[in-house]
């Protein structure tokens, strides 16, 4: 929000010049944040983590390509940061399938089938949950005044005050090993991220316009964080 009244003078201060812009470095942060984490240590061929994020960030200029909306008047940019992410929530685990047993390993004619093909199996997901960051509404186009930037917020809006959709990401990796021995082993990997092909928004249309109705176009999807991708490998270790 702006201050009442005019942000500028109708005098240049020096007549040799138009538009004049200094950049200083002259930005300020504040972060305040709690995590908690719960860890199961390999235990029945299972160890898991899960952790928690809540936390908040202000600041009055996040990026370098970023300027006030009244340089007079600082104080008004001080708001959420582009950074702030209110929560994040990951659990990853390790699970090697019970099927065979080790003392039966010298003996394979004492396994069937199905145990030969399900043994040596491990499941890794890995399991991420956010919350959305802010987004700063623009107008899209010159506001007249040329000391503001040519994208500046329209009136109403405070900065950063968009924020995109939550993300969910659910990524697995599968591995059947083959030992070869006491120190060899032949691995089979798939792995899955995005397992569930789900439309994770990375970034919204900032351009809200000018007037109180947003344009068509804003607040729309504009970029995303990767569609569903397969990969397999086979490793060697010895």
């Amino acid at each position: 929000m702006l201050p009442p009244g005019p942000v500028f003078g109708t005098e240049r201060a020096d007549p040799q010049f138009d538009d004049i812009y200094q950049l200083e470095d002259s930005a300020n942060s504040t972060y305040h944040g709690a995590s908690f984490t719960l860890n199961r240590r390999m235990s029945n061929e299972l160890e898991f983590s899960a952790s928690d994020t809540l936390s908040q960030t202000f600041d009055d200029a996040s990026d370098y390509n970023e300027q006030p909306q009244n340089p007079f008047y600082l104080a008004a940019e001080r708001a959420l940061a582009r950074q702030d992410q209110r929560h994040r929530l990951v659990f990853n685990a390790l699970w090697e399938l019970p099927i065979g047993d080790e003392e039966n390993a010298a003996q394979p004619q004492q396994r069937g089938w199905l145990t030969r093909i399900f043994e040596h199996i491990e499941v890794a997901p890995i399991v991420s949950v956010e919350s959305g960051r802010p987004v700063d509404p623009l107008t899209g186009i010159n506001n007249g005044s040329d000391s503001f930037p040519l994208t500046a917020r329209p009136p109403g809006f405070s900065r950063n005050s968009f924020k995109t959709p939550m993300l969910a990401n659910m990524d697995l990796r599968l591995l059947k090993y083959f030992p070869g021995g006491q120190t060899t082993r032949l691995d089979l990997v798939a792995e899955a991220f995005n397992l569930f092909n789900r439309a994770n928004v990375a970034q919204i249309n900032p351009v809200f316009g000018l007037g109180p109705v947003p344009q068509p176009s804003s607040l729309h999807p504009i970029t995303g964080a990767g569609a569903r991708r397969i990969q397999f490998s086979l490793d060697f270790e010895f």
